[in-house]
């Protein structure tokens, strides 16, 4: 029997431009003259439906606020009535403080061969497959502290659209508030961007602005720390090409697109060089304007200039 067995995994998470997102699409029912027509007593039926929604998109796995909960299946011994309704009861104990804004569900499959046994896996954790993982919103979220005991139940009822009902529910043990919904699993909103999900806010240890703002090293200290610096030019607008020290003494083979300052003082320190690596050419957009912060404090005369740059036969954007 192929597959053999499934887990299904449910935990708590916290998503609050999702939940904000899905709240939001019914302001158009608040309108109270919609061409003389008074939509609002239309909006809370509107707010509920977006809700039945399960929304089906991936996500980062640091949104997940306890330990999933798994419900196995084997498939070997299940008859066809065990998963007619399918109830899983829930307890999660919190790692993190925050706003509970629905529950997360992905599976995993395994198939037990005769060699070897292959798992098949939705988790967040895992390379992106085709079913994503699939996300119920509650309409009011609940606030859980660190530590707090998390209590619930999930159950899916078969209907006759090949498909299930889920009901989900979820209350908090020490202050008693609960949170319910069910969703219609047959009509998902399908929210997959196809870009890698957004970092949550507020899981950074450090600044991520510190590697581009580390700029003292090492070594030799007339000698820009280019470490942190990425490998490609890909910081650059694609009409910019940056200036290296491989052409530094070369004005031949500079970047016809970029302005060489003369001069420059070797000796800077290496905290500044490391800063204005990505920096050391005064890339002309049009009508000859730098880039901010860029251009020396003097005025460049047009004899500084490369030829390109001085006869106009480029504009640069």
């Amino acid at each position: 029997m192929f597959p053999t067995m499934g887990d299904l995994h449910v935990a708590p998470f916290s998503d609050e431009l999702l939940y904000m997102e899905q709240f939001t699409k019914a302001n158009f029912w608040y309108q109270q003259s919609f061409h003389g027509v008074d939509l609002s007593p239309l909006r809370d039926d509107a707010v509920e439906e977006y809700f039945k929604q399960p929304i089906v998109d991936t996500f980062d796995v640091r949104i997940l606020m306890a330990k999933s909960v798994k419900h196995s299946v084997n498939f070997l011994t299940a008859h066809e009535e065990d998963l007619h309704r399918i109830e899983i009861p829930l307890r999660f104990t919190a790692h993190t403080s925050g706003t509970v804004h629905g529950l997360a569900f992905w599976f995993d499959i395994a198939f037990i061969g005769t060699i070897s046994t292959v798992w098949l896996s939705t988790s967040p954790t895992e390379a992106l497959t085709h079913w994503y993982q699939v996300r119920c919103l509650f309409r009011s979220p609940l606030f859980v502290k660190a530590g707090e005991v998390l209590l619930g139940k999930v159950t899916l009822r078969s209907n006759k659209r090949q498909s299930y009902d889920v009901d989900i529910e979820a209350m908090v043990e020490a202050t008693g508030c609960k949170a319910e919904n069910t969703l219609d699993l047959k009509n998902p909103f399908f929210h997959y961007t196809g870009q890698p999900p957004a970092t949550p806010a507020g899981v950074q240890n450090t600044s991520p602005s510190d590697p581009y703002c580390a700029g003292s090293g090492v070594g030799d200290t007339n000698q820009p720390n280019t470490s942190y610096m990425p490998s490609s030019n890909n910081m650059f607008p694609s009409s910019v090409a940056p200036f290296t020290d491989a052409n530094q003494g070369h004005p031949q083979t500079a970047p016809a697109n970029c302005y060489q300052p003369q001069g420059r003082d070797t000796g800077r320190s290496n905290l500044q060089n490391g800063l204005n690596t990505h920096c050391n050419t005064v890339p002309l957009l049009s009508g000859g304007i730098p880039y901010p912060g860029t251009a020396s404090k003097s005025s460049v005369s047009s004899q500084e200039l490369p030829a390109s740059a001085q006869n106009g036969r480029h504009q640069f954007y």
